[in-house]
C-alpha cells in the first residue's frame, strides 16, 4: 500500500464525450507550453479502483505518463471512460486538495453513437446491426469491468447520455471548473474552440493550429484478425510472458499498442460505413430527446448546432 500524499496527480481531465473529439483536443492542448498531457490519452487509472489500493510501482507507471520535472501549470489526459465510471470522481473528492479542470466536448449523440457503433465494427468488435447493438445493454451502467479483451467497451446507449452523466459533474463539483465544448464547432471552427479552452485555464492563446496527428477510423481487410491481435498484444498469456524475457518494461509498454496500429495501417482500405439512413435516425432521436432535454436545463445551453434537437 501507499501513501497517495507522496505523489503528485494532474489536474486537467478531458473525461469525453468518446468519439467526439477528445484524440485531437488531447494533442492540441499538449502543444501548448503551459499545458503538458499525458503520453498514453487513456490510462483510465482513476477509475479502476480507488488509489489507495494501488501499489507504489503502479502509481509510479502512471506518473511516468507525465512530465512532472518540467513546471507546467496543467497536468492533464483524457480518459473517456470517467465520464461515466463512479470511481473516478470518488478517487477525486478524497484524494484531490485542489479540484482539477474538466473540458467535455460533446456531440450529437446521434452521430456519436453511430461513429462508436463503426468504429467497433471497425475492430472486428461488432457483429450485431446497428438496433441491436444500441439495445444490447442500453440499460446497464458503464463500468471498468465491462472492458473487452480488446479494451474496448461497447455500451453505444449510455455513452450518448450527456445529460445523465454531467448532471453528477454538476453535483460533485463547482460548475465553473467545467468547460463544454462541441465537436461540431471545434469542426468548423477549431482556433477558436482551441482558445476557448486556454481561456477557460487562464492561459495565453494560439495563433495558429497545429498539425494533428490524431487518428480517423478506418475499415481493415482482416478486422477479425484485429481483434485477436489486439488482445494477443494487449493482455497477459503464454505469448507476452516470452516478451518480457526479451525486452525492458518500458519497451514493452510504449510498443504494444504500436503493434496492432502497424496492423491496421498496413491491411486498411478505402472502404467506408454507409451514412446513417433516416429511419434508423428518428429511431436514436427517440432515444435520446429526453436526455438532452435535461441536458439544455441543466446547462441553460441551446445545441442548435444539433439540429435533430433544435
Amino acid at each position: 500500500m501507499s501513501s497517495i500524499s507522496e505523489f503528485r496527480l494532474p489536474n486537467l481531465f478531458l473525461p469525453g464525450a468518446a468519439k467526439s473529439g477528445t484524440s485531437s483536443i488531447h494533442e492540441l492542448l499538449d502543444a501548448h507550453p503551459e499545458i503538458n498531457m499525458s503520453t498514453n490519452k487513456e490510462p483510465h487509472f482513476l477509475a479502476s479502483k480507488k488509489l489507495e489500493e494501488y501499489s507504489t510501482e503502479e502509481i509510479n507507471a502512471y506518473q511516468g505518463l507525465f512530465n512532472f520535472k518540467k513546471q507546467f501549470k496543467y497536468h492533464g489526459e483524457s480518459s473517456t471512460g470517467y465520464f461515466y465510471f463512479q470511481n473516478f470522481k470518488a478517487n477525486l473528492k478524497t484524494h484531490f486538495k485542489t479540484e482539477p479542470k474538466f473540458i467535455f466536448i460533446l456531440r450529437n449523440p446521434i452521430d456519436r453513437t453511430y461513429s462508436h457503433f463503426t468504429y467497433v465494427k471497425s475492430l472486428g468488435s461488432e457483429d450485431a446491426d446497428l438496433r441491436a447493438a444500441v439495445l444490447e445493454n442500453h440499460q446497464q451502467n458503464p463500468e471498468p469491468e465491462d472492458m473487452l479483451p480488446e479494451h474496448i467497451i461497447k455500451n453505444y446507449h449510455q455513452y450518448s447520455l450527456y445529460g445523465k452523466w454531467l448532471e453528477k459533474f454538476y453535483i460533485e463539483f463547482d460548475p465553473k471548473n467545467i468547460k463544454l465544448l462541441l465537436f461540431e464547432d471545434f469542426k468548423e471552427h477549431p482556433l477558436e474552440t482551441l482558445n476557448e479552452c486556454f481561456r477557460f485555464l487562464n492561459l495565453s492563446e494560439m495563433n495558429e493550429i497545429p498539425l494533428l496527428h490524431s487518428n480517423k477510423t478506418v475499415q481493415t481487410k482482416y478486422p477479425k484478425t484485429f481483434r485477436k491481435l489486439r488482445i494477443l498484444t494487449l493482455n497477459k498469456n503464454r505469448f507476452t510472458d516470452i516478451v518480457k524475457h526479451f525486452f525492458p518494461k518500458k519497451f514493452r509498454r510504449k510498443y504494444k499498442k504500436r503493434i496492432s496500429e502497424v496492423f491496421l495501417i498496413a491491411t486498411k482500405t478505402n472502404k467506408t460505413f454507409p451514412k446513417l439512413n433516416e429511419n434508423d435516425r428518428k429511431w436514436l432521436y427517440d432515444l435520446y430527446k429526453e436526455d438532452i432535454a435535461k441536458l439544455k436545463t441543466l446547462t441553460g445551453l441551446s445545441f442548435s448546432k444539433w439540429k435533430d434537437f433544435d
